[in-house]
């Protein structure tokens, strides 16, 4: 069957739980993650005196009974510090079960102490309705689709609006040339440097988003921003300069990327060094892009293992070959 759910969360990182809880999701047992809404800014709902909320709609596919998946729901608020105080109160994380269809699309009715389906307060709630208009406009939920409750005055008078957060669980990827033995690069160096890896390189990330290390940007030539594109550089101790945008950490470089997205939503986003950037990353990420050249050459820093990626495609250069790396998708059993 198919479940939407309903993702809230006004206290701490809100951006980045939404996103872990979404990633927890995603590999639970039996259970596929088909969809995600943007994310959006709402004023709190029912008890005013709290700051406001980040909310997301999602779609899943689950072969979970609908109150087994809510457990596993619950224990992934749990897990993320969800305390349950007073109704309607501040809480780190809010997953709610909308409502689901059946593989043949028929609603699925359900009332019990613990679940309703559909949500009693689905076709009330503009932070619930908004973004389910994302990913199911034309569901119908009590003889109106989604889209057309978004219509209603009672829903385009609440205060509803695009955050700036990346709304995808794993929104980067990284791409990187490397040795036999994963190593990336020596003294401070690349390891190698051929001409069609550049030529590679230069094709993806064009024109897309870049978010690299202090060491690397000044290895860049120069020591300039790469041309055509968005320099984004983690770094506790450089100095800002033009052409660049410096983020002290991982915080900060998801309000930069979250801002960009709304900016630029088709922009992508590429990690490219070097390796304590990379290993900060990797659980951040969707899609590996590997040059990969023959022996080894005596490195001292190395790309990190691909223990949750599998190769989807390879091809054939002159002197090397070009890899794609997908992350592997959630458990089937």
């Amino acid at each position: 069957m198919r479940l939407y759910l309903s993702l809230g969360a006004n206290l701490g990182n809100r951006g980045e739980t939404l996103r872990e809880a979404l990633r927890r999701i995603s590999v639970l047992p039996m259970t596929r993650l088909v969809s995600v809404s943007a994310f959006y800014e709402t004023a709190p709902w029912g008890k005013l005196d709290q700051p406001g909320f980040i909310n997301a709609a999602a779609a899943i596919d689950t072969d979970l009974e609908a109150a087994a998946f809510l457990q596993q729901a619950q224990q992934i608020e749990r897990a993320l510090g969800r305390v349950r105080h007073e109704h309607w109160g501040a809480r780190t994380l809010d997953i709610d079960l909308l409502c689901g269809t059946t593989v043949q699309g028929k609603m699925i009715r359900m009332a019990t102490a613990a679940l309703q389906l559909p949500h009693p307060y689905l076709t009330e709630r503009a932070f619930v309705l908004i973004p389910l208009r994302d990913i199911a406009e034309k569901l119908v939920v009590d003889g109106r689709t989604i889209g057309e409750w978004c219509e209603q005055e009672a829903i385009r008078s609440q205060q509803i609006m695009p955050a700036a957060e990346i709304n995808a669980p794993y929104p980067l990827q990284l791409i990187a040339c490397v040795d036999e033995a994963r190593g990336l690069g020596r003294a401070g160096q690349l390891l190698v440097r051929l001409p069609e890896d550049m030529a590679y390189f230069r094709q993806q990330t064009q024109g897309q988003i870049v978010v690299m290390g202090r060491k690397t940007f000044e290895s860049l030539p120069g020591a300039a921003p790469l041309s055509d594109r968005i320099n984004l550089v983690l770094s506790r101790t450089l100095v800002d300069r033009p052409g660049i945008q410096v983020c002290r950490d991982i915080t900060e470089l998801w309000q930069a990327l979250g801002q960009l997205q709304l900016d630029h939503p088709d922009r992508q986003i590429w990690g490219i060094g070097g390796a304590e950037i990379y290993e900060l990353l990797l659980p951040y990420t969707s899609r590996i892009v590997l040059t990969e050249v023959a022996g080894c050459h005596d490195a001292d820093t190395f790309f990190p293992a691909l223990k949750e990626f599998q190769l989807t495609a390879a091809r054939a250069g002159e002197h090397c070959r070009f890899c794609n790396y997908q992350r592997i998708a959630g458990r089937d059993v």
